[in-house]
This record gives C-alpha cells, sequence and structure tokens, in this order.
C-alpha cells in the first residue's frame, strides 16, 4: 500500500496564473507560503518559511480563474490545498536537468482574507473539489 497525499494551509505567494490551452484545458498555478513557528536551542524564537508550488486543472482551474476575477484568490490569501506530490525535471540555463516538486492540487478552500493595501476584504468561505 502507498499514498501521496499533501494538506497545506498557507498564504499564496503570488496571483494565480491561469493559461486557457487546446482540447478545452485550463491550468492555474501560484506559489503558497507555510510557515512553521519554533524556539531554537539558544531560547530565540524563529520562523521558517517553506514555499510550494501549485498546479490546478481543468474544473478546479476555472473556479481559481473565477475568484481570481472577483478578487478573492490573490497574492496573501490564506488558503486550505489539499493534491498530490509531483515531481518534473527542468532544463537549467546550463542544459543541466532540475528537478522540481510541485502539488498537483484536487481541492482548494479560502481560509481566510487578503490583506489590500486600502482595506481588509472579507471572503466566502469556499471550498472547491477538482
Amino acid at each position: 500500500m502507498s499514498l501521496n497525499k499533501v494538506m497545506l494551509i498557507g498564504n499564496l505567494g503570488i496571483d494565480p496564473v491561469v493559461k486557457y490551452l487546446e482540447n478545452n484545458r485550463v491550468v492555474a498555478q501560484f506559489t503558497m507560503a507555510t510557515h512553521e513557528q519554533f524556539v531554537d536551542k539558544s531560547g530565540e524564537r524563529r520562523v521558517e518559511t517553506e514555499w510550494h508550488n501549485i498546479e490546478v486543472w481543468d474544473q478546479l482551474a476555472r473556479s481559481v480563474d473565477s475568484l481570481k476575477m472577483k478578487g478573492y484568490l490573490k497574492k496573501g490569501t490564506q488558503v486550505y490545498v489539499e493534491g498530490k506530490i509531483r515531481t518534473e525535471n527542468y532544463k537549467d540555463k546550463n542544459g543541466n536537468e532540475v528537478p522540481r516538486k510541485k502539488i498537483k492540487a484536487n481541492q482548494i478552500q479560502l481560509l481566510g482574507s487578503a490583506k489590500s493595501t486600502d482595506e481588509k476584504q472579507s471572503e466566502p468561505n469556499t471550498d472547491l473539489n477538482g
């Protein structure tokens, strides 16, 4: 038996980028930051941030695009993301293969609100499933 499941709560690092492809396919991509707070050996409080690359496809990507257009899903928005870890290789500027981890999301839920420069925008508690 094996299981590949990821559950994250964090904040979007960028506004989602949505691309409409051939054959009615849609993909949305964004980064997400998760934070871990702890006290180190010297007694100093520390925060470590981990960045995640999130990829969403088809109907869920359309929902992401709709929420982005309405201003609900943008940089800073707190979300819950559930999905699977995937590894893909890409070539760096020297032509070397470099592995890159990403999360292929199959569920996204808005949890909080993102602060704009002028006001705090209240967002619906929306559960998106792919």
